[in-house]
Order: C-alpha cells, then structure tokens, then sequence
C-alpha cells in the first residue's frame, strides 16, 4: 500500500507535465485564440530589408513566418502619418519575387511533404506521449494500437481518397489555396496528394518554365509522398510491437517528442541548402551557389537577411523541457520502487 502511495505522485505529476506538453503541440498546428487561417503557430520567421524598403513603410522589412503546416505572410498593415493601407502587404509574394531575380524558387517549393503530413506527425507525437504516460504495458499498448489505426485511417482518407484535402489542417489549405488563387471549388475534390503535387508544380513553375525539370521533381516528391506514408504505418506497427517486448521502445516514446526541436532546425538547415544550391539558371542575375542564413543576420547582394525562431518554437522547446522532466522523474520512480514499465 505504502509502495503505491509513494508511485501515485510521481505519476500525477507525469500525466499533468505530458498533458500540458500535448497541450502546446496541438497550439503548434491548431491555435483556438486565432479566429481565421493561419490558425497554426509560427515557428520560424525570415525578413529581408534593404534601402528600397524604408522602415517607415517595412517596420520588419520583407517578413515571412514558417509555419509547421504552411508558409505565411509575416507583415502588417501599416498605419502613419506617412503611409495608410488598406490590408498588408502579401510579403510572402514580395519576397517570391524578389528571390527569383537571382533563380531561387518560390517559398511554396519547400517542405512539400512534411507541411502534407504535418497533422499526423504531430498527432502521432501527441499519442506517445499520452502512452507514455499511462500505467501497466497491457494498457499502453492497447491505447498506441487504437490510435495508431486511428491514425492510420485518417492519414490513408486525407491522402489518397477524394475530397482527402478537407481532412487536412485549416492553414495547409489556406496556404495552398491562396498562393495558388484557387477557389474552393477549384480543389474540394483533389487528394492530399494530389494538392501536394499540384502546389508544388505550381510553385516550380511559377516563374521558371523547365516542364522535364518540374515533372522530374515533382515526381520525386510523389515518390516522397509514398514513402513517408508507407514510414509512418511501419513506425506505427514497430513502435506497438517494440512497447509490448522491449523497454527501449518504451522510453522511445518519449524521446522523438523531445527531439522534436533538434528535427525542425535540421529539417528547415536542409530546404535552406536547397533553395541557396538549386538556383536556376534563367534567373536575372547570377550569384554562387550560397547556404542562406539559418540563425542570424546575413547578406545576400544589398539585402540584409534575419531568420530567427518565433514563438511556435518557444512551444516545441518548452514541450522538450516538460518531457524531459517527465521523463526523469519516471526513470528516477521506476528506479527507487522498483515499478513496473
């Protein structure tokens, strides 16, 4: 009896600290203060300034945010005794056309893939943790085994059924509707996939018409597309079968959520490096080959770039922390109880 009073606070404190941190990823891809898209929370934002942009008109200069689901105008409506707007300046288009000057793609043609499967990522993450957090092995693994299926449904309808967009977030559509300038009828019957390739395509070709380089790429990123589908349900069906046998996979659990920061930086570093290294060469001026500014203020000809984390970010890591301190507090009971994981 004394054994399990002494377990019973450790474990409370477990399951408020992982359920706050489910808490803060879903505010990540859905924010319920936010009255109309994008209702995801930014994670990272990019400005570029320069003298043809005076701080009067441009307080942040030529601002964008980096959403887990979408990429977003990061400006807003300017109101002075110099300057009256009637809406903001759309900065994700104004930093698309200044991009392509030098060749660089627009924005759209990054992260096709992981901003499509964004909602099931994170909802994955949100069920380990829930499953790490609750007690007796039999009962983890029937939770991680209902809502893998769950999962899985939901994935495989969004993605490949018709009408499969609409089962993605609000911020994911709004993105590729409005950089697309579609109509909702123009889409409602288009897959998840097919969204993908359309917006990326689209974004391709935007200002570059290579029609076998598009095609190439975008067949890649089809290819993409079906294997982090197929990824997803074997992790799903490894991580079931690896809680039930191992204790590795159950610490497993709460290790990928931490991780969680250490992942988007590597993956943002990565499509950075891709647009500074596949400029095209139809662009108007002709720069080297460059690795845009990943934190910091940088310089790319008279533009002065700034890329630095916005408070979406300050969620991942806060959640890291949470999980962190669940997770040793776990360790530190399994090990003086001696409970059972």
């Amino acid at each position: 009896m004394n054994a399990e009073a002494n377990n019973r606070g450790p474990s409370l404190l477990i399951g408020l600290l992982s359920g706050i941190a489910i808490l803060l990823l879903v505010l990540l891809v859905s924010n319920p203060f936010s009255s109309e898209p994008p209702n995801s929370a930014p994670v990272w934002w990019v400005s570029l300034t320069a003298p043809q942009y005076p701080e009067s008109a441009f307080p942040d200069g030529i601002r964008i945010q980096f959403h887990v689901d979408g990429v977003f105008n990061g400006c807003q409506k300017v109101e002075s005794e110099e300057t009256y707007e009637e809406e903001s300046l759309n900065c994700k288009h104004e930093m698309d056309a200044i991009n392509h000057y030098v060749g660089m793609y627009p924005i759209a043609a990054g992260a096709p893939v992981e901003r499509l499967f964004a909602p099931f990522v994170f909802t994955l993450l949100g069920l380990m943790i829930v499953v790490f957090a609750l007690p007796g092995r039999k009962f983890r693994v029937a939770v991680l085994a209902i809502g893998s299926i769950g999962i899985a449904i939901w994935m495989s309808a969004a993605v490949y059924s018709e009408g499969g967009v609409n089962l993605l977030t609000e911020s994911y559509v709004y993105d590729m509707s409005s950089t697309m300038d579609l109509d909702p009828v123009d889409y409602e019957s288009w897959t998840g996939l097919e969204a993908m390739e359309e917006s990326y395509t689209e974004a391709l070709g935007r200002y570059f018409r290579n029609p076998e380089v598009i095609k190439q790429r975008t067949a890649l990123m089809t290819t993409a597309t079906h294997a982090v589908y197929g990824f997803l349900l074997a992790a799903m069906a490894v991580l079931i079968i690896g809680v039930w046998k191992t204790r590795f996979f159950y610490w497993l659990l709460i290790a990928v959520p931490i991780l969680l920061p250490v992942f988007f930086i590597i993956d943002y570093a990565g499509w950075l490096w891709w647009f500074g290294h596949n400029l095209n060469a139809m662009g108007a001026f002709t720069v080297k080959p460059f690795m845009p500014t990943v934190f910091g203020q940088g310089k790319v000809a008279q533009f002065f770039t700034h890329s630095y984390p916005d408070w979406g970010f300050g969620l991942m890591v806060l959640q890291s922390f949470l999980l962190a301190v669940a997770a040793l507090l776990r360790r530190k009971q399994t090990k003086e109880a001696g409970a059972a994981i």
